[in-house]
């Protein structure tokens, strides 16, 4: 089982704090093993091992034990991870706990894969606690320290009140008990029999300062991308191909090589690939096919090119391969692409001729002239309407002007249309072929 990560914004931070209070920067990257340029990208993941080395290290180096508390408190969560925005994002604070669930994995994954919520809200003896399920709670008690730390001073800095009123945690009294009571600001209850914060159920009803559906919705489908690539990463099948795509130029990449960077042996990848309903075979043909489409797509490399960066040593082999996968050889598919292109290109100045003339129109239409910003050359196009205003009035030929815009327009969007459905019946053909 591939082993859990965390976000490297999270990491990134912590070292931030930990050498603003005093420890040494180099002494820090070293006794974590952590990459520094790994965390440029805060989406980038860090596995949980370095995280846990680095928060006890950055401790020890500027001798503050509560650091992971001063973590929480400093720091909001849109500083550290994409969840953050979207929380900020949704209408109500309700609303943000069911995504902050949703998300949780690319702050930082707990016990390996989880399943289910690792936050619960539940009714016990007449209160309302939102509970932290994770297994091993005590294997890394700051990580507790800072969630409850960054909830509690989080929702302080956005509402008027305390939304804990109780904190409880499974871990012993630590030395550092005092900067509990002074950032929490409510009793702690420590060996508890469970992590969790006794809260306000009327706090879930408040409505965030600017929600916006149309930000949430960008934040969203990109933190999905980025959860399907954690997901990705942690199957068999994607590190399996993870390890193949930089070796596909070169032909003929075994299975025996990838189970020896995997440290396993043929038969073990061979059984936990046949466990996720695949093969070798499967999952290095299903990555040829899909770089293939990348390549070509792009129109950076030519056919015999893409043969060779997908591992294919023969252009008619090739050939053969990409038939199979999409119904068309290479040269079909790049020639439709190129077709698809051009009446893109057309359907967009169709688009952009008629709203021109409807512009022009309805601007002369209320100020009995053409208006200043269309150049007289548009009369030589235009022939035709010019002829009609001079026979029966600039009125008629500008209402003609009109249609000649909604002609325009209507025919750029049936051509629209056109192509998406071509587009569309072109993605199923190429996922059945895939499938198959």
């Amino acid at each position: 089982m591939a082993k859990p990560t965390i976000s490297a914004g999270f990491a990134r931070a912590l070292l931030e704090l930990a050498v603003s209070k005093g420890a040494s920067r180099t002494a820090l990257v070293e006794r974590s093993r952590i990459d520094p340029g790994q965390l440029q990208d805060p989406d980038n993941r860090i596995p949980l091992a370095k995280c846990v080395a680095l928060m006890r290290a950055g401790q020890e180096l500027c001798n503050d034990p509560a650091l992971a508390l001063h973590l929480g408190e400093s720091l909001g969560i849109e500083e550290l991870s994409i969840l953050g925005l979207i929380g900020q994002a949704c209408e109500t604070l309700a609303d943000a706990f069911v995504q902050m669930n949703r998300y949780s994995r690319l702050v930082a994954e707990i016990d390996g894969v989880v399943t289910g919520d690792r936050y619960v809200l539940r009714r016990e003896g007449g209160q309302f606690w939102l509970i932290d399920t994770r297994k091993n709670r005590d294997d890394f008690p700051e990580l507790t320290e800072f969630s409850f730390a960054r909830m509690v001073c989080g929702s302080r800095r956005g509402a008027a009140e305390q939304f804990a009123k109780v904190v409880h945690v499974t871990h012993a009294a630590p030395a550092h008990r005092a900067q509990y009571d002074r950032i929490f600001q409510v009793p702690v209850v420590f060996e508890s029999d469970k992590n969790a914060l006794l809260v306000d159920e009327e706090w879930l009803t408040l409505r965030s300062p600017l929600p916006s559906r149309y930000v949430f919705g960008i934040l969203s489908e990109r933190a999905d991308d980025l959860l399907k690539s954690l997901q990705s990463s942690k199957s068999t099948r994607g590190r399996v191909q993870t390890l193949l795509m930089p070796m596909l130029h070169t032909g003929d990449p075994s299975m025996d090589t990838i189970a020896g960077k995997m440290g396993l042996s043929r038969q073990t990848l061979l059984g936990l690939l046949k466990a996720e309903g695949t093969t070798f075979e499967k999952v290095l043909d299903e990555l040829r096919h899909r770089m293939a489409l990348e390549y070509l797509n792009g129109k950076k490399v030519s056919v015999n090119e893409t043969a060779y960066l997908v591992g294919f040593s023969e252009p008619t082999a090739f050939s053969r391969a990409f038939k199979r996968w999409t119904g068309r050889s290479p040269a079909e598919y790049t020639g439709r692409t190129s077709v698809m292109k051009r009446l893109l290109l057309q359907a967009v100045a169709f688009l952009l001729f008629g709203i021109f003339w409807l512009l022009g129109a309805l601007v002369s239409l209320s100020t009995g002239s053409r208006p200043d910003w269309m150049p007289p050359q548009v009369e030589i196009i235009a022939v035709p309407i010019s002829w009609v205003s001079s026979k029966v009035g600039s009125r008629v030929g500008e209402a003609l002007a009109f249609f000649v815009g909604i002609f325009f327009v209507s025919l750029a969007i049936a051509r629209f249309i056109s192509l998406l459905r071509r587009s569309t019946k072109e993605t199923t053909r190429s996922g059945d072929s895939f499938r198959r």
